[in-house]
């Protein structure tokens, strides 16, 4: 084990095994060594967990700080998505007054996201990137209320448009990238609708714990599908980091 005294690091919300290894100059598999009873698919916020910095010497193990901001503006992003979701399912879910400013609020992610592609890929990229969240997200809010009022007819046809639009974002995003396999993006956003839709229904149904629990998921999933972006443009341009 390295002569280092470890760091003790208090988990905190956002972080991962992988954002973690970059901040500290380490790998995830010497965090996961360091602390033989963790679950690295469960971390909690305020557990506690040993990190040794600097682990690996070889330069290849180094992280640049760009790569680290890249990936904290692209966690933020994505869980900002998922947060702004959630507010606007229980705006329409609780019949609360403030559903025209949470969507207002939450219709303006498409183009927090794009914006951070948009350094690497341009602008034309980018609008297309803000354009298919845009659709994702008007989508979404109209089956929560189809849902919500038991349109059965009206929620199949908006669940079969929601999962058409994950297929154009999966073709636009691996048309940008070699490292951005089609099938792998559709995958991951698959599960993220499937997950969302756990969520929705969860809430509408007054199952809270499960609602909650469901939202716990999400979070997950988003965060894996933020981190695949990021090592795609990181080996995508290897200059910039």
């Amino acid at each position: 084990m390295n002569e280092m005294n470890p760091i003790l690091h208090t988990i905190r919300p956002g972080d991962t095994l992988y954002n973690l290894a970059m901040q500290y100059g380490t790998t995830v598999q010497n965090i996961i060594d360091t602390n033989i009873a963790l679950n690295p698919y469960d971390l909690r916020v305020g557990q506690q967990i040993y990190i040794y910095p600097n682990y690996e010497q070889d330069l290849s193990y180094w992280i640049s700080m760009n790569q680290v901001q890249l990936l904290k503006q692209m966690n933020l992003v994505w869980e900002q998505h998922i947060m702004w979701t959630r507010m606007l399912l229980i705006s329409i879910a609780e019949n609360l007054k403030d559903l025209d400013a949470t969507q207002a609020h939450l219709l303006r992610n498409p183009k927090d996201i794009a914006d951070v592609f948009r350094k690497y890929y341009g602008n034309v990229v980018a609008n297309k990137i803000q354009q298919l969240l845009t659709e994702h997200l008007t989508i979404g809010k109209d089956l929560i209320v189809a849902l919500k009022n038991k349109n059965q007819e009206q929620a199949t046809m908006l669940n079969t448009k929601w999962y058409q639009n994950a297929d154009e974002m999966a073709e636009a995003f691996s048309s940008i990238n070699p490292f951005y396999p089609k099938e792998e993006i559709r995958n991951m956003l698959y599960e993220h609708l499937r997950l969302t839709t756990n969520e929705v229904n969860n809430r509408l149904q007054g199952n809270y714990v499960a609602d909650i629990n469901s939202y716990d998921m999400v979070q997950k999933e988003i965060l894996k599908m933020s981190q695949f972006f990021v090592n795609g443009i990181v080996k995508q341009f290897p200059n910039l980091f």
